[in-house]
């Protein structure tokens, strides 16, 4: 998971957002060699994503109070760069704020209510909300199966017997059963100076297993349904925090347009070390590739991955574009290259402002 730190230690650059793990994929006749590059990205609920002091109040529904202290978790376990993302009011302050205003641990609270609960505790925000759907239900089926009833006796050069092929099947029924879980809530974050609703979404899960009387035990209502509610819990973690994203970026080999021996050298072994996971000497051999021909395509898009993985969308941008101006058709790769940090670059400004207190 992810984090944030308090301090401005971490904008000088964006390069500790993005992980220099860069690890072959694809290796093969044939194939092109692949690397992948993580980095982090704004969450998409920008106003929950900032407000970092938070508390969690019981929701409405069945297993509300189990379910908030479920949502309490996830948003504890938040890290970025070692730090924790989210500060969690201590529970035993809202609780205790909670009995001195005769409210209900598990009951329906209303907002001006929440707000209040929050201010008491000192929260810039809280989350309440419902949960609509918990459930797991059965339903059962039959399956036919068919086994051998008889086999034919037949005696080997010794009369010896054994038995041969099937001369009579049987057909009968099992019992079977398709289980299925359903989880739905409904989160909400309500800023405590204002009233505003900073997130409201439903999040939800479904997931299924089945089997006969023959077979394997499927598993037990209460574990299905615990992962329907894993996948709802992802939603939402997704939703208020900023998450680390992986891309596959495919390098380029293509020597086109190279005329010195050398650097057609470097661009290989660079694509070599590329392959075994040292993007480090990669780079400083394509950066000396680019030394003796500047304007090939393929080392000037490589100089943009080794950018790109530093987490330098804008100078990576501007490899890429020099590879594409240096070309005479559009490349895919090319293209994908320029969306891709075109779209970090924006998002750069949002992902600071959400690694930042306020």
């Amino acid at each position: 998971m992810n984090n944030e730190s308090g301090g401005h230690a971490w904008y000088p650059c964006l390069f500790t957002w993005v992980s220099v793990s860069i690890i072959i994929v694809l290796l093969c006749a044939g194939c092109a060699t692949k690397v992948k590059v993580t980095m982090l990205q704004p969450a998409p609920y920008h106003g929950a994503s900032i407000t970092k002091r938070i508390v969690v109040l019981p929701f409405t529904g069945p297993g509300g109070q189990a379910f908030a202290s479920e949502l309490e978790a996830v948003l504890a376990d938040i890290y970025i760069n070692d730090k924790q993302y989210f500060t969690l009011v201590d529970r035993t302050a809202v609780d205790k704020t909670m009995n001195e205003l005769a409210l209900s641990l598990s009951g329906a609270i209303d907002e001006k209510t929440a707000a209040r609960v929050g201010q008491m505790v000192g929260a810039e925000a809280i989350y309440t909300g419902s949960i609509s759907l918990s459930e797991c239900t059965d339903t059962n089926y039959t399956q036919k199966r068919r086994e051998c009833a008889s086999r034919q006796i037949v005696y080997d050069k010794h009369g010896k017997p054994y038995e041969g092929k099937c001369v009579r099947w049987m057909t009968y029924s099992v019992t079977c059963t398709k289980r299925t879980a359903h989880f739905k809530c409904s989160p909400k974050l309500i800023d405590v100076s204002t009233g505003r609703i900073l997130y409201s979404r439903t999040v939800a899960g479904s997931a299924e297993t089945q089997g006969c009387e023959d077979s394997n035990p499927i598993p037990a209502k209460a574990e299905l349904l615990e992962k329907a509610k894993d996948i709802a819990k992802k939603q939402f973690r997704f939703d208020v925090a900023p998450s680390s994203v992986t891309k596959s970026i495919e390098l380029m080999s293509s020597t086109k347009g190279i005329t010195a021996k050398e650097a057609k050298e470097k661009l290989k072994k660079g694509i070599a070390y590329a392959g075994k996971g040292r993007m480090d000497i990669a780079c400083e051999m394509w950066e000396e590739a680019r030394k003796l021909s500047p304007e090939v395509p393929s080392i000037l898009y490589n100089m943009g991955v080794c950018a790109e993985s530093r987490g330098d969308f804008a100078q990576a941008h501007a490899f890429y574009d020099q590879a594409d101006r240096a070309l005479d058709r559009p490349d895919d790769n090319i293209n994908a290259a320029l969306q891709r940090v075109g779209e970090a670059l924006k998002n750069r400004k949002k992902l600071v402002e959400q690694l930042y207190d306020r």
